[in-house]
């Protein structure tokens, strides 16, 4: 070590460092099950697969295209697809190799004859509808995200989902689809004809008791349909946002493998390839044995399994046919037995829908269910077994409200009673507007049907809300080849509409919510629909369960007071003005420039912790080049500190003081409120990059912060093991302590400080910070557990300026707010007055811009175990974007981005655990969950930023 050099306290500057699943066909790069075909139809593609001479190929084509134009029906049309498009290319493209005709890549023709042939092999009520496509085989490019309105119900959604649900927002605004209410109707009148109970109000009651804490059972969804629920392509975004806000009480009902041959695995298990299979949606289906889960899994042939993904699941329940002479069912565990269940009933000559419940051991992964003997099951349910939304979902190919009404009406009773749902949900009506738009059945048949199907719902769980939806948009093709809407949906959608009123169920109007007449034939052109023209795609899916889930939130919104009255905007605010100068140097840094770019964040346990700041940290370096670790406090060793490649370690005779802690008012301290004394001989050790690659060519400097006291001996200081001569003394002598910042130059990247007292008296440490003469980000994370703004405000002013502004900060990043709302007694004027000043002062110190976060939600815990908010979290919420914006900063919500309203007891819920069990920090996932959020949120701003204008030069600190 050749020299060093000491800086005094006083503020100054330094000089700037220079997938298809099998038996799928594929359609526009989406999976599908291929639409079904009629035998004459089969029977060509059969000849086109086993003969393969020219002359063969020539009269089938020719086969095929006369009867493609001719004048019959779609479903004896063997090439559909050529009543549309120019007819040249259809030819060439069917005759041709895709590599010479141009066409996209497409599967090996052997998989689509064997997955046309299995349609072909469908029964009649299943192939009125294909399964729409896998929603990963299609990615979109991302829609801008655009400002939504308040009140349509995205408050209370996280930051991450918040900015997909945007993304949604820009998408259906282009399509002209609509914000729908969901109509309550009335099912409890009154004597005077009053409504004392709308239709959803068994689940927003619910719901309601599950955000304050006091249920402690889930609130289960039930929700039936047809291929539309069947791919759970509309219904697992509904389920994601509810459990998000609700929190999360586990899978559901899942059937025992996939109910079809083809199609994704999805709401199933992994079943042997041995399952007999019947479906109420058979020509033949199994009468008096199944309920409302539609579909019989039978091992007929010898011992069957399957087996489920059970992580985070606690209870499951199998749902089985008890009959005489059957056999057993034997769970087992990650590949050991727990439990055999006996599947044989009670009675001789009678067969009956029974349940059985399994209790999972902690940290379970798998469950596998293996048979023996005959055995009947119809599906299983997992649960968390802790308070949450369930959203089963039960969807049949062709389903009809006349397949589920062939359901044994006692099966549908007990499966259903078994569920206690808060909430059935009907989604029908897609396959009736289909046979009522050809003939085969009338609207007084449907209107018959589906007053039959609530009616046994209401019956049968007289305590859950029920909700009808109409049949959503479809087209057809005419013999010209033009494509029309299909005639016949809006006609079903206003019986629906009727019935539900009159039936006491709630009814959205999923027509008018994808946006009315002739919007298939838009989402058609916008690749949201599939060539089908019933179908949506993935991205279309997302959209209508996008639309349903914010009108079920806009329900219960207006069904209650918040919790808490309080204005906690989602979103980085004010962002655009109150970062330019910082956005600008990123800009700067981004384009090649070698340039320094330096955050401090100041702030409480959050900040203390490290777990947010180093995935911050982790985010910009990445892409703006990483300039060093920053400050270090003193202190003992922290398993906290070594993911980031640091390590302190203390040797003999230490006291650790913090700031928080009844500190008089005023007082020397570091960055971070805390120093460390220890007294003679006593040995600090900070280690920084430990394990890092060496870079001998790389230059930078390492800072060391202590105090210096009159009469008191200067510490030892060793660098890399290198003991350096004492320093010289100062020009003046000291006459009371003060903060001195002694900085070293080092080369390489991982380097040691050493500090050690005098044998005869004491030294007193604040900290260290390493940075590399390399351009990039520099990020201080300055935390104090238990900090509040006032704690900074109390320090010695002078000392905290010229500390902080040794760092050369760009951006202040300032997150108080959470201990001050576990107070009883906060004044907040008083927190707006001192956190206003101190951003005005230490701005001033600095020449840094600001950004404010907010607290997180905070709860308590009462002796009954109840959670409820912190005192003054509102008084808090109320405050902190004010002073940010009285002090020219940028606000962000952590609250808000975690979910808003009781998101630390869904958080808390999680699994993994998002929040820590003492309602008020994160676990180390939450923390890097809600970095995620800021630094998405953070880099969005950004890069809008640098879309609206050139940079400008700014001054670097």
């Amino acid at each position: 070590m050749a020299a060093h050099h000491t800086v005094s306290a006083s503020p100054g500057k330094r000089d700037s460092p220079a997938r298809p699943p099998d038996g799928k066909a594929t359609k526009g790069g989406e999976s599908f099950d291929p639409p079904p075909k009629s035998q004459s139809h089969a029977a060509l593609l059969d000849l086109l697969k086993a003969r393969s001479t020219g002359l063969t190929l020539i009269l089938t084509v020719a086969l095929a295209l006369g009867l493609s134009l001719a004048p019959v029906p779609d479903a004896l049309r063997p090439l559909p697809s050529l009543q549309r498009g120019p007819l040249p290319e259809k030819l060439v493209a069917l005759v041709l190799p895709t590599s010479l005709s141009g066409g996209r890549a497409t599967r090996p023709p052997g998989e689509v004859m064997t997955a046309a042939a299995g349609a072909a092999k469908r029964p009649p009520a299943e192939t009125e509808e294909a399964e729409p496509a896998d929603a990963g085989a299609l990615v979109a490019e991302p829609l801008p995200a655009v400002p939504t309105t308040p009140g349509i119900g995205l408050e209370e959604l996280s930051a991450p989902t918040l900015a997909r649900a945007k993304d949604l927002e820009a998408l259906r605004e282009r399509m002209g689809s609509q914000h729908v209410d969901i109509e309550l109707n009335c099912r409890k009148a009154g004597p005077d004809g009053s409504c004392l109970e709308d239709g959803l109000a068994p689940y927003t009651r619910a719901l309601a008791e599950l955000r304050e804490d006091a249920r402690r059972t889930p609130v289960r969804v039930v929700h039936l349909g047809d291929s539309l629920v069947a791919s759970d392509h509309i219904t697992d975004l509904v389920r994601d946002r509810l459990q998000e806000r609700f929190g999360a009480g586990g899978k559901g009902f899942l059937f025992i493998t996939r109910p079809a041959s083809a199609g994704r695995w999805t709401r199933s298990g992994r079943g042997s390839d041995g399952w007999e299979i019947e479906r109420l949606v058979d020509s033949k289906w199994p009468r008096d044995r199944v309920g409302w889960t539609g579909v019989a899994f039978s091992s007929e042939k010898g011992s069957q399994s399957t087996r489920y993904d059970v992580e985070g699941s606690r209870v499951a329940e199998l749902f089985f046919l008890a009959q005489p002479a059957s056999g057993s069912v034997q769970f087992s565990v990650d590949g050991k037995p727990l439990q055999r269940i006996h599947t044989r009933g009670f009675s001789k000559n009678k067969s009956e829908a029974a349940f059985a419940r399994v209790t999972l051991p902690q940290g379970a992964k798998s469950l596998t269910l293996t048979t023996s003997g005959k055995v009947e099951l119809h599906g299983m349910t997992l649960e968390s077994g802790a308070p949450g939304v369930v959203y089963d979902t039960v969807g049949l190919l062709g389903g009809m409200a006349e397949v589920y009404l062939r359901a044994q009406p006692a099966a549908f009773r007990a499966q259903l009673r078994q569920r206690k749902p808060s909430l059935v949900v009907m989604m029908v009506g897609g396959n009736e507007a289909f046979f009522y738009s050809r003939d085969r059945t009338t609207l007084d048949e449907v209107r018959a049907q589906i007053k039959e199907l609530m009616s046994r719902v209401r019956t049968n769980v007289p305590n859950a809300a029920c909700l009808l939806m109409a049949p959503i948009d479809a087209g057809v093709r005419t013999m010209s080849g033009e494509v029309v809407s299909r005639r016949g949906t809006q006609e079903i959608g206003a019986i629906y509409r009727e019935e539900a009123r009159a039936a006491g169920c709630a009814f959205w109007d999923a027509y008018a919510a994808m946006g009315g007449e002739g919007s298939a034939l838009r989402w058609l052109e916008e690749g949201l629909m599939l060539d089908d023209l019933v179908h949506p795609r993935a991205r279309g899916s997302d959209l209508l369960g996008h639309l349903f889930d914010l009108s079920l939130q806009r329900a219960f919104a207006k069904s209650r007071a918040p919790l808490v009255a309080v204005v906690d905007p989602a979103g980085l605010q004010n962002a655009d003005t109150a970062l330019a100068r910082t956005f600008d140097k990123l800009k700067r840094r981004e384009a090649g420039e070698a340039l320094r770019v330096g955050v401090a964040q100041l702030g409480g346990s959050h900040t203390a912790s490290h777990y947010f700041t180093d995935a911050v940290r982790e985010v910009l370096t990445k892409r703006f080049g990483a300039a060093g670790r920053g400050f270090i406090a003193a202190g003992k060793a922290s398993p906290r500190l070594e993911p980031a490649g640091v390590t302190r370690a203390l040797e003999g005779d230490w006291t650790i003081e913090d700031a928080a802690k009844d500190a008089p008012p005023g007082g020397l301290w570091g960055l971070t409120g805390i120093r460390a004394v220890g007294g003679p001989g006593a040995k600090l050790r900070i280690q920084f990059c430990k394990d890092c690659p060496e870079a001998k060519e790389s230059s930078g400097r390492l800072d060391l912060y202590a105090l210096d006291a009159p009469d008191v001996r200067a510490p030892d200081i060793a660098i890399d093991g290198e003991l350096l001569p004492p320093d010289a003394p100062p020009p003046e002598p000291l006459t009371e302590p003060t903060v001195r910042i002694r900085s070293f130059p080092v080369t390489g990247s991982s380097h040691t400080v050493e500090v050690t007292a005098p044998k005869d008296g004491n030294v007193t440490v604040l900290g260290a910070s390493l940075e590399y003469d390399t351009p990039g980000v520099v990020y201080d994370a300055l935390g104090l557990p238990g900090a509040t703004a006032s704690t900074l405000g109390a320090m010695d002013a002078a000392s905290v300026d010229a500390q902080l502004a040794s760092r050369r900060p760009d951006l202040l990043v300032f997150w108080y707010g959470t201990n001050e709302a576990g107070r009883t007694d906060l004044d907040a004027s008083a927190l707006r007055r001192d956190y206003t000043e101190m951003l005005t002062r230490l701005r001033k110190a600095t020449n840094a811009e600001c950004l404010v976060m907010g607290p997180t939600d905070r709860l308590t815990q009462d002796a009954n175990g109840r959670w409820s908010e912190a005192p003054s979290l509102a008084s808090v919420l109320n405050t902190l974007p004010q002073v940010a914006k009285d002090a020219g900063c940028a606000y962000w919500s952590t609250r808000a981005a975690m979910g808003g309203e009781r998101s630390m007891l869904r958080w808390q819920r999680t699994q993994p655990a998002l929040g820590h069990a003492d309602g008020v920090h994160l676990t180390p996932e939450g923390y890097a969950r809600l970095a995620g959020a800021f630094s998405r949120e953070l880099l969005t701003a950004y890069e809008a930023h640098k879309k609206a204008g050139p940079t400008s030069r700014v001054e670097d600190n």
